[in-house]
């Protein structure tokens, strides 16, 4: 897995997830992502590292 980036969108188990920042307490849930609607999803490493599938974002000309 690449390093994750800030405001980036992310797939985890169908949902499309934008990163926001890496926790400080890095013994539960060290990665923080929002969803479409503003609610708070934490994510544990294994899962990030196993689950979290960086989304490439299109524009049309």
């Amino acid at each position: 897995m690449t390093a994750l980036q800030r405001n980036h969108l992310y797939q985890f188990r169908g949902q499309q997830l934008r990163y926001s920042h890496q926790s400080n307490s890095l013994v539960n849930a060290p990665f923080i992502f929002n969803d479409s609607k503003g609610r708070r999803k934490e994510l544990s490493q294994k899962q990030a590292q196993m689950e979290v599938f960086e989304l490439q974002e299109f524009c049309e000309n």
